[in-house]
């Protein structure tokens, strides 16, 4: 019964702290406004813009339809991921463990997962907790004899790849797996694999959006790395060089940790093998740290440590087996009740900070205010009516969620320094065929694009042809104090065109 409490315990707390919190800023906007324009009958590279795979926005649009566009619900899947990955957690490292160390394990893990600022809708939650998925099945697959398992892992591995196309390389050691066990076992991984993908490819092509999608796949290949490549386990928020060196070098050191654990694991357990002292575990070392390269890998370019925090389930296991290894049994004990005091300090104060935020009636839903984002919508509402059309630039796509309004372009957001001269020249082509009563624009600093997005090509910043349509068409009317500089609220000069 341990392994059901600990999976209902980081549901409840997930949906405790981020189930129904306002959030404007980042990528969930564009997952969000993706669901909703699914719901209107849509669909992801033929209707809107999209740059990664279609599973986030298919589950998004089910659950827009569903609830009538309520965050809370939208939520979801990221609350059943994160969930799911403290259980995996348990799971695994209760096979080799005593149930104590195997939930100190899954509890400590649950608490560093929850970065409250990174809880919410993203492609990177579900390829991770998929694929994380995918490792359990075949890890259960060669310990037992249920053919289904095999068929599941390659399913699963598959779905991760829909989500997120890099991530699809974890079914490669996956693969390896299965055919070493038995020729029917990779077989059978493969059939699961291949009918995942024929379903998703049917869907696509009935609804007009497989060729759309392949040139939208191309777009990303030629566009989306140079701009986002970053050094391996790049850490930002929380860590700055104004604080005192000792404290910015811990909390760098904590930040880092999805970076800094699976070469840790990988590292830690060749040494271990080489010495002797787990050949016998080998057959199930060598495919779960392969899994776990692969899932590392697959974060290029963007090798922050916030996004590989995504795939750290497989490798936080995996260290804390070896650390079970490596320790006596007196040892373990303290050892765990130790690193779980330590857990409850950050633990007791993520519980109690819901209690201090501020509700708010919303068009998308009673929501809980952690950041003040309430008063930069609330300036937002009064001037843009759900149903009204609205441009929003450069980067805030959760506004056409929160403020229900009808984006007449393609693109939910425009990243400076990644969108070339043709994504532009559609917009502006766009924007001048059903001109939007409002835009709101976004003052981003340039220091904010490059510390963002590093590579990005200063050339594609400005977008000069974007940012004088709006100058000749529109006239400002508000100005707002937005997540990341000033938001001007502007309204089309009636004779515009």
């Amino acid at each position: 019964m341990v392994g059901p409490a600990i999976l209902l315990l980081a549901f409840l707390y997930f949906w405790w702290i981020a189930g129904n919190t306002l959030e404007l800023a980042g990528d969930e906007g564009i997952y969000l406004e993706g669901g909703r324009r699914m719901a209107m009958g849509q669909q992801p590279y033929r209707d809107f813009f999209a740059l990664t795979g279609p599973l986030t926005f298919w589950m998004e649009g089910a659950l827009a339809r569903l609830s009538g566009m309520s965050l809370p619900l939208m939520r979801l899947p990221m609350i059943l991921d994160g969930a799911f990955l403290v259980w995996a957690v348990y799971r695994f490292t209760s096979r080799y463990s005593a149930p104590f160390y195997a939930a100190g394990a899954a509890v400590t893990f649950m608490v560093y997962e929850s970065r409250t600022r990174l809880l919410n809708v993203n492609h990177r939650w579900d390829s991770g907790a998929l694929a994380t998925a995918a490792v359990l099945a075949a890890w259960e697959a060669s310990s037992s004899r249920r053919r289904g398992l095999w068929i599941a892992s390659g399913a699963l591995a598959a779905a991760a790849g829909w989500a997120t196309p890099s991530v699809a390389i974890v079914a490669i050691p996956l693969f390896a797996w299965s055919a070493r066990r038995s020729a029917r076992g990779a077989l059978r991984f493969l059939a699961g694999a291949a009918t995942i993908t024929a379903a998703a490819v049917t869907y696509l092509a009935a609804h007009r959006a497989l060729v759309p999608m392949i040139q939208s796949l191309l777009w990303t290949s030629a566009n989306y790395t140079a701009p986002n490549r970053v050094l391996y386990g790049s850490v930002w928020a929380g860590a700055r060089p104004d604080i005192p060196a000792w404290q910015y070098l811990v909390t760098a050191s904590l930040l880092a940790l999805p970076a800094l654990l699976p070469p840790a694991a990988i590292i830690g357990w060749a040494w271990f093998l080489r010495h002797g002292r787990g050949r016998a575990d080998a057959a199930e070392i060598l495919p779960l740290l392969g899994a776990a390269a692969a899932l590392t890998l697959a974060a290029w370019p963007r090798w922050t440590s916030d996004t590989l925090l995504h795939t750290l389930a497989l490798s936080w296991f995996l260290c804390a087996w070896l650390l079970y290894r490596l320790t006596a049994a007196r040892q373990r004990y303290w050892l765990c009740g130790v690193v779980l005091l330590l857990a409850a300090m950050p633990l007791a104060g993520k519980l109690i900070a819901p209690l201090a935020y501020s509700t708010r009636e919303t068009r998308v839903g009673s929501l809980r205010d952690a950041d003040d984002n309430g008063e930069i919508l609330d300036g937002l509402e009064h001037w843009v009516q759900p149903g009204d059309s609205l441009f929003s630039f450069p980067y805030l796509p959760a506004a056409y969620f929160y403020l229900q309004a009808r984006n007449p372009t393609r693109y939910s957001f425009l990243q400076p320094g990644m969108m070339n001269a043709e994504d532009e020249r559609r917009v502006v082509e766009q924007l001048k065929s059903d001109p939007p009563r409002w835009v709101i624009y976004e003052k981003f600093p340039l220091e904010a694009v490059f510390s963002i997005w590093p590579g990005s090509d200063p050339a594609r910043i400005p977008m000069a042809a974007i940012n004088g349509y709006i100058s000749q068409s529109y006239r400002q009317v508000d100005m707002l104090a937005g997540p990341r500089g000033r938001l001007f609220v502007m309204e089309r000069v009636p004779a515009a065109r």
